[in-house]
């Protein structure tokens, strides 16, 4: 039923999360623009690349993190929060994802990751708090992060659930929409519109939330909507605010989508657990050059360009040639501009293959997938699904494809879903949301 969540005329997902999502994107630019003349510092594409390529490494260090410095959930520590995410798994009809409860005084519940295993983090500071209907809510609408590929964008925003300022002003207006996405599997899978209410105030207030008068607090919704500067503060935030949540989950109890929906979550509460199982989803030619294409986009914006290059070896020859600095720094500047020039063609400039190898073998084994992979909706696993796919069989995947070229073969086989280096390194690129759609 995952795919059926957010698909079809009957789909969970608020109306203009993708086109909003576009729109972030397209927009990017002038965002940027916008804020390094704030900021009084110049963003260049090249510090956007990197910061991608670190984001994604970071993620990919937060299960270590987690499993050194939180504790696992499971049937024998925490049975409570357990029965909560296996029940609402089923209800949702996805695999049980990892829970682990961190010490957090700012996030009650995230959950993490941008391919499988993802992970549900619920803070230790908050986890006393909830009752376990308030849980369900919570947890569900975690879980219709994860289904609707959420997570696999908001990860590389923020590993922990707190996107600073400049990220939510960059991605604010579509971060604020999917949370109303999420808050709507979130109340099929706690039943009660009064329980999602109340779990979003202890979320938002803790303890002190539940000694609120809901009623009243839904009802401040009706000064900001007199004042219309009240809610331009909303703007600049990454979530919306909870009376506009309370107000969207009100509208949706009563939407003919939640009574057909409902009915499906409570049956399923019943059914057995899904299993971790992966489709064979192989990637094709397009969708591999499409990612490769991108990756190399970024290895340009990443290694100093040409024209970077030239300029640095035209002042060095500047330096050469003036006549009032001393002999010994001119002849340094002479050599070192000697020495500077790079090619500026991609494929005859050996540094930058080299870079894209370590790129490449570096993000495949900690994370699973490059930049590129992430965008296109790939990932690199075993040839038996394991998503894990670490240094050595990363290192003889490319080395494979290396000699795969060499051999000719690779190049006779290009159009084949299954390469043969990957038969070779056994392991196998698929569709990066096989799991879970």
């Amino acid at each position: 039923m995952a795919a059926a969540l957010f698909s079809g005329s009957q789909s969970l997902r608020v109306r203009g999360e993708r086109v909003t999502f576009v729109w972030t994107l397209l927009s990017l630019p002038l965002t940027v623009l916008v804020l390094g003349w704030l900021l009084q510092h110049q963003v260049t594409w090249q510090e956007i690349a990197l910061l991608l390529v670190v984001a994604m490494v970071y993620v990919a260090f937060a299960r270590g993190r987690l499993l050194g410095a939180g504790l696992r959930v499971h049937a024998a520590q925490f049975a409570h929060i357990h029965a909560v995410v296996e029940e609402c798994a089923r209800m949702a009809r996805l695999p049980m994802p990892h829970v682990f409860v961190r010490d957090d005084p700012f996030v009650p519940v995230v959950a993490v990751g941008i391919g499988d295993p993802y992970a549900i983090v619920i803070s230790a500071q908050f986890v006393d708090h909830f009752q376990a209907d308030e849980l369900r809510f919570l947890v569900g609408r975690e879980l219709g992060h994860i289904a609707a590929g959420h997570t696999r964008f908001t990860s590389l925003l923020s590993a922990n659930g707190r996107e600073t300022g400049v990220i939510a002003i960059a991605f604010g207006a579509w971060l604020r929409r999917i949370e109303y996405t999420a808050d709507r599997i979130g109340l099929l899978c706690c039943g009660s519109l009064e329980t999602a209410m109340r779990a979003i105030a202890v979320a938002t207030f803790g303890s002190v939330g539940r000694k609120a008068d809901l009623a009243a607090f839904a009802g401040q919704l009706k000064e900001l909507h007199a004042e219309p500067s009240l809610r331009m503060a909303e703007w600049t935030a990454s979530t919306p605010y909870s009376t506009n949540r309370i107000a969207a989950l009100h509208r949706f109890a009563r939407d003919p989508l939640f009574l057909a929906w409902a009915p499906r979550f409570t049956a399923n509460a019943s059914a057995p657990p899904v299993p971790d199982a992966r489709e064979a989803v192989y990637a094709g030619f397009w969708r591999r050059t499409w990612a490769f294409l991108i990756d190399v986009a970024v290895i340009q914006a990443i290694v100093p360009a040409a024209a970077a290059v030239q300029e640095r070896v035209f002042s060095l020859k500047q330096l050469a040639a003036d006549p009032d600095v001393a002999p010994i720094v001119s002849r340094i500047a002479k050599d070192l501009g000697a020495s500077s020039h790079v090619q500026v063609s991609f494929g005859g400039n050996p540094l930058l293959w080299f870079v894209f190898g370590v790129y490449a073998i570096v993000l495949v084994a900690l994370a699973g997938q490059t930049v590129g992979m992430m965008i296109c909706d790939l990932r690199v696993v075993t040839a038996n699904r394991d998503p894990r796919i670490g240094f050595v069989r990363a290192l003889g995947r490319y080395s494979a494809l290396i000699a795969s070229l060499l051999a000719i073969v690779g190049w006779l086989s290009i159009f084949r879903r299954v390469q043969p280096y990957e038969k070779w390194s056994r392991t196998r690129l698929v569709s990066g949301s096989a799991a879970i759609r």
